[in-house]
């Protein structure tokens, strides 16, 4: 077998119609902080470990956390000479990837470009028909990448043939029992660190599993990369990267990125008893399903080194929870809410605006729901109709474009934000707690990261001197806010 050398990019994303540059994750979320931080490139770094042990070369070129723009970046890989180039592309930024796609091809035209992510996923054509991409790796990264180095085919790999035909191969998921350590001497691990909710520094990605539990959610697009299945790492594994992590590469702290952190409880407890038997300095933070706790993993959580907890509560309504199959009650949410109160371990209420089953007068209370719930931080999203998920096929077949217009979900987002952050009581809680955990000490990454919040306010059409920017001009009827 010949080898061949690949360079994984994570790129800078530009938005049309928004000024400077942002940082996305890009791997099966394709999701933008709303403090527009930088995650270690967690499905970048177990790709290339699995390429490395079938032999091939790998190179990590990190622009986001770097911020190298897309003309520096295509000078790095043309230094680099590779065979191939993979741009993980995200839906918002799909127009910016491309762009780098177009400057890599006048570049170094006899590269062979990959793009991933969920749009291409969805829609290889969408990236092979105009020649951004010679393949499309179809959901996770490892088999996809080794049969284009391999074959230029195979499973999970898309292509256009002779006839310019669209060929898939068969879908199939990796055995997580076949991937080694994820390969983090190929970045920087260090660069990744920032002052709002970490406690630690640098902090990495990790997970103890693939999929999700209860994939059926009608927003939901995960399908596209675990095909409705979760499955769940050797904890030996787990155990030997954790060591790694804490005392090869000195991390302070991990950011599990598991769908839902405590999908096997079994798993969790082995973790936790194992961090406490350690005896180790790790924080970490992850995201679960409210149905997914309980008083006892909560506080062995909190005791092996967890202080927060994401959930999705999505909506104040029970009515939006059942029509978008959530699987969860209102009543969970409050439960799971003061139960990790409770251990003290802080929690990140996920909500969304504009769901299948909303109505106005719930959308009004949301920012009530996520106060009377005490979460410590909350996102609001106006929500988006993923290409691949239930909901999108739906409108698809029904010809609907939306439920609710884009200009009254940005405005109820701006309120939720400004409502719930500019409390008075919520800026002096975190300041106290910046000063505690020695956040206020690292002032330039503090304050990058607080432009980036202001950049993500902006990027809602957020107006210090209103609530709409001049562009917008939503229906008269919809002028009452939230």
């Amino acid at each position: 077998m010949k080898t061949k050398k690949i360079v994984l990019l994570d790129p800078l994303t530009y938005l049309n119609g928004v000024p400077g540059h942002y940082h996305f994750v890009r791997d099966w979320s394709g999701a933008r902080l709303p403090a527009d931080v930088c995650l270690a490139p967690l499905d970048l770094i177990c790709a290339a470990a699995y390429l490395r042990q079938h032999g091939h070369e790998v190179k990590i070129i990190e622009a986001s956390i770097k911020h190298i723009h897309h003309p520096g970046l295509v000078k790095l890989i043309k230094q680099e000479s590779p065979d191939f180039v993979l741009i993980p592309s995200v839906n918002f930024g799909i127009e910016s990837d491309k762009y780098l796609s177009s400057l890599i091809r006048q570049s170094l035209p006899k590269i062979k470009l990959i793009f991933s992510g969920a749009l291409v996923t969805y829609n290889p054509g969408s990236v092979l028909f105009d020649r951004s991409a010679d393949f499309a790796a179809v959901g996770e990264l490892e088999i996809p990448l080794l049969n284009i180095l391999q074959e230029g085919r195979g499973d999970n790999v898309a292509f256009l043939n002779d006839k310019q035909e669209i060929v898939i191969g068969k879908r199939r998921l990796i055995d997580l029992g076949e991937l080694p350590l994820p390969a983090r001497d190929l970045i920087d691990n260090q660069a990744y660190n920032y002052a709002i909710f970490n406690r630690r520094n640098p902090i990495t990605t990790m997970t103890l599993s693939r999929g999700c539990p209860h994939s059926k959610c009608e927003f939901c697009h995960t399908n596209l990369y675990t095909l409705g299945e979760i499955r769940f790492r050797d904890f030996d594994s787990i155990a030997e990267e954790l060591r790694e992590v804490e005392f090869k590469y000195k991390i302070g702290e991990i950011f599990f990125r598991d769908q839902a952190f405590t999908a096997n409880r079994e798993l969790v407890f082995k973790l936790c008893e194992f961090l406490i038997s350690q005896k180790t300095a790790l924080s970490w933070r992850a995201e679960t399903r409210v149905d997914l706790v309980d008083k006892e993993m909560l506080g062995l959580m909190r005791r092996a080194g967890c202080y927060q907890l994401s959930f999705g509560f999505e909506s104040c309504a029970q009515k939006s929870l059942d029509v978008n199959n959530k699987n969860i009650t209102l009543a969970q949410s409050k439960e799971a809410c003061r139960l990790a109160g409770k251990a003290g371990i802080e929690v990140v209420g996920l909500f969304l605006y504009g769901m299948p089953g909303d109505t106005k007068e719930t959308m009004d209370r949301l920012v009530r729901f996520a106060l009377d719930l005490k979460v410590d931080y909350a996102n609001f999203e106006a929500i988006y109709f993923m290409p691949g998920s239930p909901v999108y096929e739906k409108m698809i077949k029904s010809g609907k474009a939306e439920f609710f217009p884009k200009a009254l979900l940005k405005k109820y987002v701006r309120c939720a934000y400004t409502t719930f952050y500019l409390r008075p009581e919520f800026i002096s809680k975190n300041l106290l707690k910046m000063v505690r955990n020695g956040s206020f000490f690292r002032l330039g990454t503090t304050l990058r990261v607080l432009r980036g919040a202001f950049l993500f306010f902006l990027s809602l059409g957020f107006s210090p001197f209103g609530m709409f920017s001049k562009r917008e001009n939503p229906d008269k009827e919809h002028q009452d806010g939230c």
